[in-house]
């Protein structure tokens, strides 16, 4: 547990909505001028630093999803493609003192199936991307001024991914494998050119109209600023009713509309004041609820390693680890975050995502319908206990034996059918991506990355110019 008056400075980012389409241009890498870069951006496509050497193989997909695949017999169904969450500009040329991290953005793709929220290793349906670039790079100027005249930026085109012939899914913005011709768009997989025939069909063949909330996340801008201190005796020892009666449960009325209420936060989280006693949690929730609860709708805690990068400190229980949701599911001990596989140093904790951005990753986050409810229970309704899956996998054996023993006659009447019938069921409730039904969930995600931020020195086979990161994603409160 930390002491909360002695943490180190940590940066907060929060959703700050794209009134006009074209704003998005100058957001994250979409411009060339990057002395105006900082933040990053939230749902959407991502805006690759690299906009060549981009990963192949797209889109990237849920391998937690594929192993659940194998274990139910269907190799040939494919795993989920992961959506794009967020990106992070965060340089470090400095504290490395590597110069190929002038430039450097992390990037976070996460599968939105609801199963992968809740089962074992649920952290490896995350993936996180390192995408740096030195100072003089193919892709954007050397010198960048505030005063550069905006012909010039327009004129620039080497940023974009067009410029150097690779082709970009219209659907995820990830690398396309292939155009279709009838829509004379290009795509990844069928998967998201299935997607956007439907959408086009709903869209009366317009697209400009196509709706693809289906399949990415509402885009916003990723924005900034430093986490307010707060010095007092009281944040020193903090008591269990002091915290329930904090400024986040307060009966107040916010005045501004990028500010979370106290229902949405409870439903994100999975708990409210009443009955909280888990001391990580509590103690997430007074952190949050600073400045009169005004910095309760943060997305994104960033806090990279110190200087002295590679010392001995605990970023797990130490002032510069991550701000855990609970005391269920978190990372043991630094042992249990892997070193780099590309070259061998050790990884420190550098930011989390809050879960509070599944607030803004709705594409309609005003919604009060009862839509989103229906379409959990719905979810929850075909979904198994695992005694429940338990019993499916024995009697799918019972029925694989009589099989090869040629004993099938002796099996009860109609238990073949009838199993068959639950694991067929079963399937199209877990395989069937294009439901309306997936929702996202998560308490935080922790991201942990190479100290020496490493690489640019030869393309990686599956990631290109990009190196992999580890996250631990943990489960929500239940």
């Amino acid at each position: 547990m930390m002491n909360l008056n002695d943490c180190l400075p940590v940066q907060l980012g929060f959703s700050e909505p794209i009134e006009n389409p074209s704003d998005a241009n100058v957001v994250a890498h979409n411009s060339p001028k990057w002395i105006d870069w900082d933040g990053g951006k939230i749902g959407g496509k991502p805006s690759w630093l690299n906009p060549r050497d981009i990963p192949q193989n797209a889109p990237l997909r849920c391998t937690v999803c594929q192993r659940r695949n194998m274990e139910y017999g269907a190799e040939d169904v494919e795993a989920t493609p992961l959506r794009f969450l967020l990106q992070i500009y965060s340089p470090a040329d400095s504290e490395t003192g590597n110069k190929n991290a002038f430039h450097r953005s992390l990037y976070v793709f996460c599968c939105p199936h609801p199963l992968c929220s809740s089962l074992e290793n649920v952290h490896e349906s995350v993936v996180v991307l390192r995408g740096q670039v030195p100072k003089a790079n193919e892709f954007y100027p050397v010198d960048c001024d505030e005063n550069e005249d905006e012909e010039e930026d327009e004129m620039w085109n080497k940023h974009k991914s067009e410029e150097w012939s690779v082709n970009l899914c219209v659907i995820c913005g990830q690398r396309a494998s292939g155009r279709c011709p009838a829509v004379k768009q290009w795509f990844c997989c069928k998967t998201h050119q299935r997607y956007y025939h439907k959408a086009l069909k709903k869209a009366k063949g317009c697209h400009e109209n196509t709706d693809l909330s289906n399949c990415i996340y509402q885009e916003s801008e990723l924005v900034v600023e430093e986490e307010p201190i707060e010095h007092s005796d009281k944040e020193s020892n903090v008591e269990v009713d002091d915290i329930n009666k904090s400024s986040m449960f307060a009966d107040t009325v916010d005045k501004s509309d990028e500010l979370l209420e106290q229902s949405d936060l409870n439903e994100i989280t999975g708990s409210g004041p009443e009955g909280t006693s888990d001391p990580w949690t509590l103690e997430f929730y007074t952190r949050i609820g600073r400045a009169n609860g005004d910095v309760k709708s943060q997305c994104l805690r960033y806090c990279r390693w110190p200087d002295n990068r590679n010392d001995d400190s605990d970023d797990l229980t130490g002032n510069n680890g991550p701000l855990w949701i609970s005391s269920v599911d978190k990372i043991a001990s630094d042992e249990d975050v892997p070193c780099c596989e590309y070259c061998g140093a050790k990884r420190r904790f550098e930011f989390q995502i809050m879960p509070q951005i599944m607030h803004y990753l709705r594409n309609d986050p005003g919604n009060s319908n009862g839509v989103e409810a229906k379409d959990t229970a719905r979810a929850q309704s075909t979904s198994l206990t695992q005694e429940g899956t338990s019993a499916l996998l024995a009697a799918a054996d019972i029925v694989s034996k009589a099989k090869e023993q040629g004993t099938e006659s002796e099996l009860p009447e109609g238990f073949q059918r009838k199993q068959e019938e639950l694991v067929n069921k079963y399937k199209a409730a877990i395989f069937e991506n294009e439901k309306k039904d997936e929702q996202l969930d998560f308490g935080i995600i922790a991201i942990f990355t190479c100290t020496e931020s490493c690489g640019q020195s030869e393309l990686d086979e599956q990631y290109g110019s990009y190196r992999k990161e580890f996250a631990w994603r943990q489960k929500p409160l239940d």
